[in-house]
């Protein structure tokens, strides 16, 4: 595995040339106006009636790429994750259960993703899966997972489809394509309003979202789209499309796209076209894997958003914390920003699990996940403090710009927030909440 993450940009090449790209309803008791108490059903006994749950354990699932090549983009998410869950069972666990943490490899397929999934749900018995990644993969086993009542928490790509409609037991782990288009969109209407601008999108599902947010935050600007060029997955050089964007007459670029195709867009324009058209890219190619494929002379001043820090921001006390926690249970693998998100969602798990107390049902887990106000997490840009709700199931409602500046990617300017949940009571923390092991930005590291 060491191997393949140092030769990441190829292999991801490689992979996402071939099609792959980046990509939470069960009954229960009636809920009050506004969410209720975590923990409420601490009078039940879960062991042996809650599938994943018995007195020393709690099993949870997801499905990523542990093999081929897309192994060495994807899979340090699942590895972020297994890190944190591992730092929190070598302080006793959760209420006193260990999570066993089971990554099944999908090979990125769609057809593997769904035998994987119906593994870790009918042989494994999860409790629950976490961040499944991918809008392909995902979206073979979402309505799977929500027929059988299984929580499918923080998943892990931007389609505005997983939470719209609000479904009780799926939650989405970073922002939707539509809001962060939306925000590009107004960072465009802002600074280069009544230009002409051209797009790049993706042909699918996120081309589709991402446009949709761009034109959302456009609204009311006399910027004029001229041009929109789209590309197949499997399309890894873009330069065609690129030129037509030119030819259209395009003052400014946006794209939907995934950095291979980010990357040749930037290529194209800097290097053959001698193009100096300012590049706004979506939030998917804020990783130095896009700066490494564009060159960093070429990707200077392209802007995007970004929802967490930089692994390099070494001066960011979250950053610093996970470095820590990776250096001991990372296995010896390159500490990236990919690790660094894997391990936001484990952390975010964890708090879930504490806020639902020590009788643990995917009830008491989800009314938990549905109550969570000001959650100050650890790696959170901006306001940095996550809401859910019973008609919120985003995680992360809050962005930052950021463009490339001397080769890294570097925040400016002030949060931008589509926070759903304007307003919370923060829920009383069940019995034995105290004693857990501390998460969140106030928490320190425990060696």
């Amino acid at each position: 595995m060491q191997t393949l993450l140092k030769r990441w940009p190829l292999l991801l090449v490689a992979a996402l040339a071939a099609g792959m790209l980046l990509v939470l309803s069960c009954g229960g008791e009636e809920k009050k106006e506004g969410g209720i108490t975590p923990g409420a059903t601490a009078g039940r006994t879960p062991t042996g009636e809650t599938p994943g749950v018995t007195d020393t354990e709690i099993k949870l699932g997801t499905h990523y790429p542990l093999s081929q090549n897309p192994a060495a983009a994807y899979a340090p998410i699942a590895f972020g994750m297994r890190a944190f869950f591992d730092y929190i069972n070598d302080q006793g666990g959760v209420y006193g259960r260990k999570i066993n943490f089971i990554i099944g490899d999908d090979h990125y397929n769609p057809p593997d993703t769904v035998e994987v999934v119906k593994k870790l749900v009918e042989q494994d018995k999860v409790f629950a899966i976490v961040g499944g990644l991918g809008e392909a993969t995902h979206s073979a086993v979402w309505k799977y997972l929500e027929e059988k009542g299984v929580p499918d928490m923080y998943v892990t790509t931007g389609l505005a489809k997983w939470t719209e409609p609000v479904v009780r037991t799926r939650f989405q782990g970073n922002p939707d394509y539509v809001t962060e288009g939306t925000i590009l969109g107004m960072y465009i209407a802002e600074n280069y309003n009544g230009k002409k601008l051209g797009l790049l999108l993706q042909n699918d599902e996120m081309g589709v979202d991402g446009e949709k947010g761009l034109r959302r935050g456009l609204e009311g600007s006399d910027v004029k789209i001229v041009a929109t060029e789209s590309y197949e997955a499997v399309q890894p050089d873009v330069t065609a499309q690129t030129q037509r964007l030119k030819n259209a007459g395009a003052e400014v670029i946006a794209t939907y796209s995934i950095p291979p195709q980010a990357a040749s867009l930037v290529k194209a324009a800097r290097e053959t076209l001698n193009w100096d058209v300012p590049i706004i890219v979506s939030g998917i190619n804020c990783s130095d894997i896009f700066i490494a494929l564009a060159g960093a002379q070429n990707a200077e001043g392209v802007v995007s958003v970004v929802f967490g820090p930089q692994v390099y921001d070494t001066d960011h006390p979250g950053v610093q914390k996970y470095a820590k926690i990776w250096e001991r249970y990372g296995n010896g693998e390159q500490f990236s920003n990919f690790a660094l998100y894997g391990m936001s969602i484990g952390e975010m798990t964890v708090y879930l699990l504490e806020m639902a107390g020590p009788s643990l049902t995917r009830e008491s887990f989800l009314d938990a996940a549905e109550s969570v106000c000001d959650f100050s997490c650890s790696t959170c840009v901006g306001i940095g403090r996550l809401r859910m709700s019973p008609t919120d199931h985003r995680a992360i409602d809050v962005e930052m710009y950021t463009r490339v500046e001397d080769g890294r990617w570097v925040v400016f300017g002030e949060p931008v927030s589509f926070e759903l949940t304007t307003d919370c009571t923060p829920p009383t923390p069940p019995p034995g909440f105290e004693d857990q092991p501390k998460v969140g930005a106030d928490a320190e590291y425990v060696p």
